[in-house]
């Protein structure tokens, strides 16, 4: 693992500790190589985006309470294997391929909660990395909104010439 996590240490809750720690961070790097993989469609990493600032400062904006709701769900998260995929080990420690097995079937579970738990870390993971420029540019939509932006004022100027 490569520890992007800890270039988030600046971003500090008013107690003066950071807020994701060393272990939510771990937790937090493993799911994001298991949803967002380096070789996927976007050949850009996870840790190559500001994602993680991104995150840890929407974990700062947050209630206490809120916060510590989702900290929790991340770490219950990540000591469950043995439960639903009986590997005695936690998510960080597992085989890239055990890893997908487990939020497959996380995602995939009867249990309506269950699966909402990976909307949510799936939704967590994504907001900062799917908000990098660097990711936009990629998938066009910069490009889309500069276009879209240019035709609307266009328009806008034919109207006020008539």
């Amino acid at each position: 693992m490569s520890r992007q996590w800890e270039r988030t240490k600046e971003i500090r809750l008013p107690s003066g500790k950071p807020v994701l720690g060393r272990c939510i961070g771990m937790i937090i790097e493993a799911l994001a190589e298991t949803i967002i993989p380096p070789e996927g469609d976007i050949d850009i990493p996870y840790n190559e985006t500001g994602a993680f600032e991104a995150l840890a400062s929407y974990l700062l904006e947050l209630d206490p309470g809120a916060r510590f709701g989702i900290k929790a769900l991340i770490i219950i998260f990540d000591i469950l294997p043995f439960l639903f995929i009986f590997r005695f080990s936690r998510f960080v420690n597992l085989s890239p391929v055990d890893r997908v097995r487990y939020l497959m079937d996380w995602e995939n579970s009867r249990f309506y909660y269950r699966r909402m738990v990976v909307v949510l870390l799936k939704t967590l993971i994504g907001m900062g990395y799917y908000n990098d420029s660097k990711v936009l540019d990629k998938i066009g939509f910069k490009l889309k909104c500069k276009e879209k932006r240019a035709q609307t004022e266009m328009s806008g100027s034919r109207r006020s010439e008539k």
